[in-house]
């Protein structure tokens, strides 16, 4: 589907952009934005039910990238936010996914549902993990899902949509398998807050564990963002046992209505908690935030929009951070002299090409979108969305087309160091890396007419082997080919503007094995281009394209792989009436990538018929007795096969889509 180009000034979280309306295209947004928060809204199917679907599309990876299509959500909010934790994969290779589950048309969108798998590849899906409440009886409102897993048991938590007391009444739960890993039996959903009231609002939760070798402990946090009181708590656990987590009370962890500029009814500075432990109990717990006074350029910490977070050494019993170099006691965060290094040394000024001026970039403003994780010596690893600003306007990408420093950036310190930091860019300094550009994804437009920026998230996997090796999954454009395009007009300052037609929103990954000093160059890992068709039918969103959104890496990879999983969304179901990817129908995949590996199989287009049920299997290539079993149902229409180079078949699809 055709992508234009972001021609407006376009305000952060504005209701879409009228095509045709300016007179020049601008690739800026106005500086020191609210994040407004995105309320998912009611079911609204509005699809027929004779809806036809997005083919089914497989990742054709340019590295030994292997993914299966897992199960659909509902919806896609349930991954919409970087900091929640959806992938556990274990060291004996066990993995647990974590996800609003699809049930069917005008049912449920809170059913939390799982998948297990000992390999990546072969998943068992488990269902209706949510039910069994005793207070009012459950409809099924889970929201923001992530998981764990320790040596014995895999865990489901999330935040039940329970419409009682104040907001929405966010109450956090949790479940595990009680005859452990694939046992298929999952416990009743248990409380995360032993004194939960109706004056809470608890949502998008953020968790870690650790095991205290030397004392036989398990040790479980959870970080939660409050709705209506408008701060982040954190429950701590006080006993385990054979799977059974007793947390105790809720713990101020960051006080915004102290602390920093509290949100209101028009939105926050503040992003949703995120939290990270190391298997040995180092973690940290942080936000991107804005210190109290700091929109009055008054605050005595910082006036920077910037990390903000807490550290620990003893599983999260205890948090700390700050210090006189930080100004307070209370929070660690990325200082002033980092960002006043990136001014300097990172941004080439804003040149308009249309009214031949120039801005001085000499401010710049972190969006709202983060990852936190911590190493295995618990130093903190942070990747942020960092925009140039003049003070007025940020930018994404000058008017040309060139670079101005917008992007990813991954920051880090040696944890020995952090209390009196040395010189920015050093051994004992903070240290801090751009990982990729923001200008070929952010100056666009969503299907909402809104920037990209509000689309895109980059998580962190740091190799268990190696803490050098660091990776960042992310969702970025493959630009493609350009249409009305007007070489005597080369920076299109008339209408009409530049059409990308074959624009793709893939999934890449990076690496680094300096620790983030260097990163390699960019791999796009799933490769799904765009043909820029116009949609036939057409779509409510006027997308149809196959589009990789929100990925999440497992915290731990290796030093050649990496794990994640990601979501697309069907473009013919549309289950809220908003025009967004998340909006939809969206289907699931998982996998990992060896970066050492050569290329894989091209994309696989498989369009089926609505109405049955679908899983997938992998057959080895030469099990002829498996195909003859399974012919009846290819020459009947019920799978489609997968054929690789030398004609064996290889991978089979059931049913039609999930």
């Amino acid at each position: 589907m055709k992508r234009l180009l972001s021609i407006l000034v376009i305000s952060a979280f504005g209701v879409g952009i009228v095509f045709g309306s300016a007179t020049k295209r601008s690739f800026k947004t106005p500086h020191k934005q609210k994040l407004i928060r995105k309320v998912e809204p009611f079911q609204s199917v509005i699809t027929p039910e004779s809806h036809p679907t997005s083919p089914i599309v497989m990742p054709s990876t340019r590295q030994e990238g292997h993914f299966v299509l897992v199960d659909s959500s509902t919806n896609g909010y349930g991954m919409v936010l970087g900091t929640t934790r959806p992938l556990i994969v274990t060291e004996n290779d066990e993995w647990f996914f974590v996800f609003r589950q699809y049930c069917g048309e005008n049912t449920t969108h809170g059913q939390i549902g799982a998948a297990y798998s000992e390999d990546g590849e072969n998943w068992t899906v488990y269902t209706y993990l949510n039910t069994g409440f005793n207070w009012p009886p459950s409809t099924k409102q889970g929201r923001y899902p992530s998981a764990l897993g320790n040596e014995d048991y895999p865990f489901a938590f999330w935040n039940e949509y329970t419409n009682l007391g104040a907001g929405y009444g966010g109450r956090p739960y949790y479940a595990y398998d009680e005859f452990g890993w694939d046992g298929g039996s999952f416990s009743q959903p248990w409380e995360v807050d032993p004194l939960w009231s109706e004056s809470k609002d608890l949502w998008v939760g953020s968790p870690g564990y650790s095991y205290d070798i030397d004392n036989d402990e398990h040790h479980f946090n959870i970080v939660f963002d409050d709705w209506t009181r408008n701060n982040y708590y954190l429950f701590h656990s006080e006993a385990y046992m054979d799977g059974f987590i007793v947390f105790g009370n809720e713990i101020l962890i960051i006080d915004e209505q102290n602390d920093l500029v509290p949100g209101d009814a028009g939105g926050s500075y503040n992003s949703s908690a995120a939290l990270s432990i190391s298997k040995d109990g180092y973690g940290m717990v942080g936000i991107v935030g804005w210190f109290a006074d700091a929109d009055e350029d008054a605050s005595d910490i910082t006036n920077y929009h910037t990390a903000i977070f807490k550290l620990t050494d003893n599983h999260g019993a205890t948090w700390y951070g700050g210090g006189d170099y930080y100004n307070n006691d209370e929070y660690y965060f990325i200082p002033d002299n980092v960002w006043e290094d990136m001014i300097d040394n990172e941004f080439a000024n804003y040149w308009d090409p249309c009214a031949d001026t120039t801005s001085v970039l000499f401010d710049l403003w972190t969006y709202y979108e983060l990852d936190m994780k911590v190493d295995s010596e618990g130093n903190p690893h942070i990747v942020l969305e960092v925009l140039p600003c003049d003070g007025t306007y940020c930018y994404y990408m000058s008017g040309d087309g060139s670079e101005v420093g917008s992007g990813f950036y991954h920051f880090t310190i040696d944890r020995d160091y952090i209390d009196d930091p040395g010189p920015v860019n050093t051994d004992t300094g903070w240290k801090y890396s751009k990982v990729v550009s923001g200008r070929e994804t952010w100056a666009f437009s969503a299907p909402d007419g809104n920037s990209f920026i509000l689309q895109t998230q980059a998580s962190l996997a740091i190799s268990s082997e190696d803490d050098e090796v660091i990776y960042v999954v992310t969702d970025k454009a493959e630009m493609g080919e350009v249409a009305g395009y007007d070489p005597e007009d080369p920076y299109d300052c008339e209408e009409p503007y530049e059409y990308y037609p074959y624009w793709s929103e893939d999934v890449f990954v990076v690496r680094s094995q300096d620790g983030g000093e260097r990163w390699e160059d960019p791999i796009n890992i799933t490769n799904t281009p765009d043909d820029g068709e116009e949609c036939d039918p057409p779509t409510m969103s006027g997308w149809c394209s196959p589009e990789e959104q929100y990925p999440h890496a497992a915290h731990w990879a290796t030093n050649d792989k990496v794990y994640f999983v990601y979501q697309m969304p069907d473009w013919y179901f549309n289950e809220t009436g908003d025009p967004l990817g998340p909006d939809h129908k969206n289907r699931l995949y998982a996998g990992w990538v060896d970066m050492e590996g050569g290329p894989v199989t091209e994309t696989q287009d498989i369009s089926l018929t609505a109405g049955w049920n679908i899983f997938s299997m992998y057959l080895i290539a030469d099990n002829m007795d498996m195909l003859s079993i399974v012919q009846p149902l290819i020459d009947a229409g019920y799978l489609d096969k997968v054929l690789d180079e030398a004609g064996n078949a290889v991978l089979y699809f059931f049913g039609n889509w999930v």
